[in-house]
């Protein structure tokens, strides 16, 4: 009886020592962890983008700090134009139809 309780204790013991080997390794690989995320994080940022995107992202980078050329400069300015252009228009074109409604009321 008393051999069975012995081995039932070193069992017991394995077991422990096991469980213990495991919660050491998790603690090493929860250490590790604010560290790869660091170097997942730098990876990811020295990669390079898919080629067709480029272009798009250096024209928002350029946005962002503020360098434009003559020509878009030129060409947003005659976009905004022409929008004035085409309220005024439609401002007139209101007005118009207004004025005109009045006279039909005026001769009935």
């Amino acid at each position: 009886m008393n051999s069975t309780i012995v081995l039932e204790e070193e069992q017991e013991l394995a077991r422990c020592e096991a469980e213990v080997l495991e919660l050491e390794r998790k603690l090493a690989e929860a250490r590790e962890a604010p560290r790869k995320i660091v170097e997942e994080w730098k990876e990811r940022e020295n990669t390079m983008p898919p080629f067709e995107r480029l272009g798009e992202l250096r024209r928002i980078l350029d946005h962002e700090n503020g360098i434009a050329s003559r020509r878009e400069a030129r060409n947003l300015q005659l976009a905004q134009n022409k929008s004035v252009l085409l309220i005024l228009g439609l401002v007139a074109a209101t007005a118009a139809l207004i004025a005109w409604g009045f006279r039909l009321m005026d001769g009935m």
